[in-house]
């Protein structure tokens, strides 16, 4: 299949009810990923994704490779297709819209469209560094201009833009502060200087809301994580709109995921020390929307194909980024995840 479908089909011509913020900090006694996703909808999954799966990627030119960790995700547009998510090992990775994309011309690298790569790297990428390196052997592509930031339990982080057809990594020294918005990270960053401190700029502009999260998120590093966590939350209130549909920290030391949704201010958590990620368990999902509170381990269910596909027949048409998207093609996005199957069951 085409670049654009492996893409899931965004349309440079919309511009996207989509801002995000993201973070990672070091609080006293773990490292936390805080993350704000604003969009158009809020209709979502989440995945708890086992390891051990063999994968095809989407597109005809798509890699294959089978699943090292396993994973808890948060998906609109269908299973292996996630916005976001943390891995067994506790990386994490998020996107953000980034106007100024401009991803890489076609090579021999095998290629993954841009929701794709989050999850072959989930899959695949025990840390930063991984993440980094892959960009040798697979090439992103697609239609959506997006950027991301991954980080991982050592406190290691990474913006990941491709500017000017090629991959630009900020890391260590050329990362400062590890915040990201919907500029490019240099732009942010200069802003952010500029501005100086205390100054906490309003408004809820990139640059604006990367000043105010990058100012907040340094005094983490003095609270112990059940004080920080709470914080967490509050950074990302403040850099909150009216488009901010799920809000979701990561404790990346002790692998919990707590998160909330604007129909939902009740915060959900998920201990992935508790769940089983074998290949011989089940994927499981629960409904961003169901009502719940607190720990929600018993409320996952297994996977079906019918779920999955009620998920993008609903969001598809829903998203003006995504309604123009043929029924063939978002029937072939729903089915994409059905032919994955454990390796070792696999024939030789």
């Amino acid at each position: 299949m085409a670049a654009v479908t492996a893409a899931i089909l965004w349309s440079q011509n919309v511009s996207p009810i989509a801002a995000c913020t993201t973070f990672c900090a070091m609080t006293g006694d773990a490292v936390l990923f805080g993350r704000n996703y604003d969009f158009e909808i809020g209709d979502g999954l989440l995945f708890v994704n086992t390891r051990g799966l063999a994968k095809q990627g989407f597109g005809a030119r798509g890699p294959r490779w089978v699943a090292r960790y396993g994973s808890v995700t948060f998906n609109q547009f269908g299973r292996d297709f996630p916005m976001g998510g943390i891995n067994e090992n506790g990386l994490v990775v998020e996107l953000m819209w980034l106007d100024a994309t401009q991803y890489p011309a076609p090579d021999d690298r095998a290629e993954l469209g841009t929701l794709e790569w989050i999850q072959y790297q989930l899959d695949t990428a025990g840390s930063v560094a991984d993440v980094v390196a892959s960009d040798a052997h697979v090439r992103i592509a697609g239609d959506a201009p997006l950027h991301y930031l991954v980080s991982d339990p050592s406190g290691a982080a990474a913006t990941i833009e491709f500017l000017n057809g090629r991959l630009v990594a900020h890391t260590q020294t050329s990362l400062p502060i590890a915040v990201l918005a919907n500029s490019t990270y240099e732009q942010s960053l200069q802003f952010w200087r500029r501005r100086g401190e205390p100054s906490l700029p309003g408004g809820s502009g990139s640059d604006e809301r990367f000043a105010r999260t990058a100012t907040q998120v340094r005094g983490l590093k003095e609270l112990v994580a059940a004080h920080a966590v709470d914080r967490a939350f509050a950074i990302l209130a403040n850099a909150a709109q009216r488009s901010t549909r799920w809000t979701i920290v990561y404790d990346q030391t002790n692998r919990v995921v707590r998160f909330r949704t604007d129909r939902n201010p009740a915060i959900r958590e998920l201990r992935m020390k508790t769940l089983d990620f074998s290949c011989g368990a089940p994927v499981r999902l629960v409904d961003l929307e169901e009502k719940m509170a607190g720990d929600i381990a018993a409320r996952l269910q297994p996977y079906t194909p019918a779920a999955n596909e009620a998920l993008v027949t609903k969001t598809y048409p829903a998203s003006s980024v995504t309604r123009r998207t043929p029924v063939s093609e978002i029937q072939a996005v729903a089915r994409h995840p059905n032919q994955s199957a454990c390796a070792s069951r696999q024939a030789p």
